[in-house]
């Protein structure tokens, strides 16, 4: 029952997304089990990307967001993200993060753990937040 809940709710947080894009844009979203998928033709410096939400306890928990190889779809190190998208490396982790509110990584931090998601889960939603970072890679719909 929860899976089917999860996937209604994952169903309608990403046509919100394609409705905001629009048809012609260069960005696709699609959603594989609980992951949803963001790539792009070309961000600021003329290359194409792939951002993965894993939002398998969405929304009781904040997506945890990486950026992977469009291709291979590997996680990719931090010198190879966008320029500008990641922060540096999350202590927790050992991976590259975005410290943005409504991401799993920001609100995990030692220094954000009192900026809980309870504050920003009805705020930042999976459309939002594929906004915010699109503009932060500097993606032109």
């Amino acid at each position: 029952m929860r899976r089917a809940l999860l996937d209604e709710l994952l169903d309608s947080e990403i046509g919100i997304v394609r409705e905001s894009l629009g048809e012609s844009s260069s960005v696709r979203v699609w959603r594989e089990e609980t992951d949803v998928f963001i790539a792009f033709d070309a961000d600021r410096t003329g290359t194409a990307g792939l951002f993965r939400f894993t939002c398998a306890s969405f929304d009781t928990e904040p997506p945890s967001v990486s950026m992977l190889d469009p291709v291979t779809r590997e996680e990719l190190p931090i010198e190879r993200w966008t320029p500008g998208v990641a922060h540096s490396i999350h202590p927790g982790t050992n991976k590259p993060f975005i410290c943005l509110q409504g991401v799993a990584e920001y609100h995990t931090h030692p220094s954000h753990t009192d900026d809980t998601w309870d504050r920003y889960r009805f705020r930042f939603r999976i459309p939002q937040t594929a906004s915010r970072l699109l503009d932060k890679a500097g993606v032109k719909p």
